[in-house]
């Protein structure tokens, strides 16, 4: 028998070019195929262990290298393969053969025809799959991109305007807020200035327009201490405009001050502070030359003097008075407070203050208790003759008259008064106790006088009557022999 050999049973390739799969096919045709695989793997084909390829046996010593199966996607193979040329080469019908594989005994025979065609199915399932996932991620990938690219303009137009949105809202905050502080500021200009005054303040400009300081600088201060004080608010002036601002402090109902701003925008001062407090306060008081006046302790010069002239006024002694005593008077106004005027005597002599509020010269009143004396019991003595009227009328006024000296005015009027007495009441218990003399005013050299105040009492049919509360003053002149008597009598 002659060496024979076996064809087509080494190799599963045979017959067959060492090509790259057939990738010409269309999309849909690779789906159909994608779908087939599918279906296999539902059926377990592919991954039947007993189906894959066995390792490879190794070549025969000497034996030419086997060629590599090309990738069946066309791209390199592996690292440690050799690299065919994608030109179709046929198989040498002389290269060694790889023995047959045994059949198992649990699978069954399968012809090599049946694995070559599962393989190929198998590898262009998995080159399919692998394009198909390939191309889904480029679509994927596109669309995330140019969705990233509309999102990012997107994002930057938004950002845009959100930016021009803040920035037009950045300039109406700061264009309101300039606006608020142009409109606020004469105001806090105002507060400003407002919180750096005080009492000191208000009463340095007080005395920028007073010309005296008979007020005293400390009631003064006090004064404004409390006017400008808790009880103090500030108000925009009726008169009040954005180019001239005027503002007004009032205490109750009282206006205190005006207060002018000038300035521009957020540039305010206050440029003009008018008191408004008046000094609408005087005193008059009228003293004998040579006394000292005084107005809240500040003694007055002559400068305030605003007449000299006699004070005497009883017209029947005027003009016997020897050397009278001048007067003069003293004025103030002007004034912040209500003044306090005193006054102190020439040396060696005392004054009496009259419900007028003048100062009268007087005698000492151990010089002049006499003359008081006198006037108490002549006035007494005047009193009980009117009150006991037709009772012991020629008794009375005789007792009355002692008290008188003939040939002056008074005990010639005293005298006349018997006809219109002798007709009046007879009034019983009669009281003159409460009858009281004040000090001896000195008038002239020549002339003395004594206001003596009498609150007379006494009944009617046992009623209580008061019959009389007045003054009645009592001048004295010197006599010749230079004693003195009285002279004259009037009721004030």
């Amino acid at each position: 028998m002659g060496k024979h050999t076996r064809e087509n049973d080494f190799s599963p390739l045979e017959n067959e070019s060492v090509s790259s799969p057939e990738w010409d096919e269309k999309d849909d045709q690779i789906h159909f195929d994608f779908l087939e695989q599918v279906e296999n793997l539902s059926d377990g084909e592919l991954f039947d262990p007993e189906e894959d390829d066995p390792l490879p046996a190794a070549d025969p010593v000497g034996a030419a290298p086997r060629p590599s199966a090309p990738e069946s996607d066309g791209k390199k193979a592996a690292p440690g393969s050799r690299e065919e040329p994608k030109a179709a080469v046929a198989v040498s019908e002389k290269a060694p053969q790889r023995p047959k594989k045994k059949p198992s005994s649990s699978s069954g025979t399968k012809k090599p025809a049946s694995r070559k065609k599962r393989r190929k199915k198998k590898n262009r399932f998995r080159n399919g799959l692998i394009v198909y996932l390939l191309v889904l991620l480029v679509l994927i990938v596109g669309t995330l991109a140019v969705e990233w690219v509309y999102l990012d303009r997107d994002q930057k137009r938004i950002d845009a305007e959100a930016a021009e949105t803040a920035r037009i809202e950045a300039e109406n905050a700061q264009r309101a807020a300039y606006e608020k502080a142009v409109y606020q500021a004469p105001q806090k200009a105002f507060e400003a200035w407002l919180a750096g005054t005080g009492p000191d303040y208000w009463t340095d400009l007080w005395y920028q327009n007073a010309n005296e300081n008979l007020d005293g600088q400390d009631r003064v201060r006090a004064y404004f201490a409390e006017r400008f004080g808790d009880g103090m608010e500030a108000f925009k002036s009726l008169d009040y405009s954005a180019e001239t601002p005027v503002y007004v402090l009032k205490n109750g109902d009282e206006t205190l001050a005006r207060i002018t701003l000038s300035g521009y925008e957020t540039q305010w001062s206050v440029t003009d502070v008018a008191l408004q407090v008046r000094g609408d306060k005087s005193a008059s008081v009228r003293v004998a030359t040579g006394s000292r006046v005084f107005c809240n302790g500040t003694e007055l010069d002559n400068g305030y003097i605003t007449d000299s002239s006699s004070y005497f006024r009883y017209e029947p002694l005027r003009e016997t008075l020897v050397n009278p005593v001048s007067w003069n008077t003293y004025t103030v106004d002007g004034l912040l407070l209500e003044p306090e005027m005193t006054v102190e005597p020439p040396a060696d002599a005392v004054i009496t203050e009259t419900s007028e509020g003048d100062f009268l010269l007087c005698l000492d009143p151990e010089v002049g208790k006499p003359y008081q004396d006198k006037s108490v019991a002549f006035v007494k003595s005047y009193l009980f003759y009117y009150m006991s009227g037709y009772n012991g009328t020629w008794g009375n006024l005789y007792a009355a008259l002692a008290h008188l000296t003939p040939g002056y005015q008074a005990y010639k009027d005293l005298q006349d008064t018997y006809n219109g007495v002798v007709w009046n009441t007879a009034y019983g218990n009669i009281d003159t106790s409460r009858t009281t003399a004040g000090d001896v005013v000195i008038w002239a050299d020549n002339c003395y006088s004594v206001d003596v105040t009498y609150d007379a009492n006494c009944t009617l049919n046992g009623q209580q009557i008061d019959y009389a509360d007045a003054t009645m003053r009592i001048y004295f002149l010197r006599t010749e022999g230079g004693g003195y008597v009285i002279s004259n009598f009037e009721t004030l």
